[in-house]
């Protein structure tokens, strides 16, 4: 049974009118480029869509950029320009990174070219006879101006331009295409791991069996509030005795994330009751703590959709997360989860979570209900044939 089968057999979604869509596109070779291959959701999404583009009858490859440390270094700078207007780069670091932008080598043998985030716009200029989509994967509402004004001409020059929702982006002199992210429910990360099971995993990582468990998994960033979280813990723990859990990766693209975890370690001055991991592709492990969790938390500044979010209400978790950006196209406060807008905000909910099992129980449900009508990949595969029907 390949995947599209089981989407239908198992979980009754429709695929049937996908194939038929999908078949009209004819044999449309797409080639996805993203930052790295592996430590973050865009490259989890990449490789999900990679998958089920080819079930569908296109010609898809999915490759990572290959580029120097000092390329890396100035793309995670803007990064967080565009996400945090404060974050700022200089204009030689702009033209550092233009001139480097050339020497990258982009494959050219496609009909589409698919860059997530903004990695490859300046190199992709040099492509000719090839169409070009652009999709952002953070908010860059409050980008910093000089930064957006940089990318703006590159953006809108190519042939399609997705972010997650008119909200998330600053006005475009074009017209944009919007598209929520999606979790795959055939996927190892989206298994629900039996209890048996996911003790065993806890037991490898010295995770306590006999305490609740709060959990966050993001990459090792700032834009996560990773400091912020320890404190929110810190107060939790004085309350209810329990372990917090970050489980964080490193991205090859991200060159910060090494540092920034040797900082948390500092900073969590070595309590027992806050555990840090570092995990890249370990999927099954990553489902395990999720399934294990009592209250999943995203504490960020600043989240274009949260793709772990997805993933912890499909597992019928309650989820308290920061009151930022396109979270709250999933958490609804009250409903599917808890919005929070500062570190008392935060504290407060997850004791009221881990205390209040009918309402912890209540917003699990209706986050679990909301994922499945919304956030699955049967209707972020819909979307896209639509555009590239469009576009080509």
């Amino acid at each position: 049974m390949n995947k599209l089968e089981a989407l239908s057999v198992m979980y009754g979604l429709p695929t049937a009118d996908l194939r038929a869509e999908y078949a009209r596109l004819g044999a449309l070779k797409v080639n996805m480029i993203t930052p790295s291959l592996y430590g973050s959701g865009v490259t989890e999404l990449a490789s999900t869509l990679n998958g089920y583009f080819r079930e569908l009858g296109l010609k898809s490859d999915w490759s990572a950029l290959e580029a120097d440390r000092r390329f890396f270094v100035l793309s995670k700078k803007i990064t967080e320009a565009l996400s945090l207007s404060f974050n700022s780069v200089t204009r030689e670091e702009l033209k550092e990174f233009k001139e480097l932008s050339y020497s990258l080598l982009l494959p050219s043998d496609c009909d589409i070219l698919y860059m997530h985030d903004f990695h490859a716009l300046i190199a992709a200029e040099k492509l000719k006879n090839v169409k070009k989509i652009y999709r952002c994967h953070f908010d860059i509402s409050r980008a910093n101006a000089d930064v957006w004004a940089f990318l703006k001409p590159y953006i809108e020059s190519c042939d399609g331009v997705i972010f997650t929702s008119p909200q998330s982006h600053p006005a475009l002199n074009r017209r944009a295409d919007y598209i929520l992210p999606s979790i795959d429910p055939c996927s190892v990360k989206n298994t629900v791991v039996g209890k048996v099971e996911r003790e065993k995993v806890l037991k490898i990582f010295g995770i306590p069996l006999d305490k609740p468990m709060v959990l966050q998994v993001s990459r090792f960033d700032r834009v996560k509030d990773p400091f912020g979280l320890i404190d929110v813990f810190k107060e939790v723990a004085k309350n209810i005795p329990s372990v917090l859990v970050y489980a964080g990766g490193f991205a090859p693209d991200d060159v910060n994330a090494s540092a920034l975890y040797d900082e948390l370690k500092k900073y969590a001055a070595g309590r027992r009751d806050i555990i840090l991991l570092s995990i890249n592709r370990h999927d099954y492990e990553i489902a395990a703590l999720q399934s294990a969790a009592d209250v999943v938390v995203q504490k960020s500044f600043s989240e274009s959709f949260g793709l772990s979010i997805t993933e912890a209400l499909w597992k019928s978790k309650p989820v308290a997360a920061s009151d930022v950006g396109g979270i709250r196209l999933q958490i609804i406060n009250n409903k599917t989860g808890l919005l929070c807008r500062n570190n008392a905000d935060f504290a407060s909910s997850v004791i009221r979570l881990l205390r209040d099992k009918s309402l912890a129980q209540r917003l699990a449900a209706g986050g679990k209900r909301l994922v499945t009508e919304k956030f699955l990949i049967t209707r972020e595969l819909k979307s896209h044939a639509e555009i590239f029907k469009k576009i080509v």
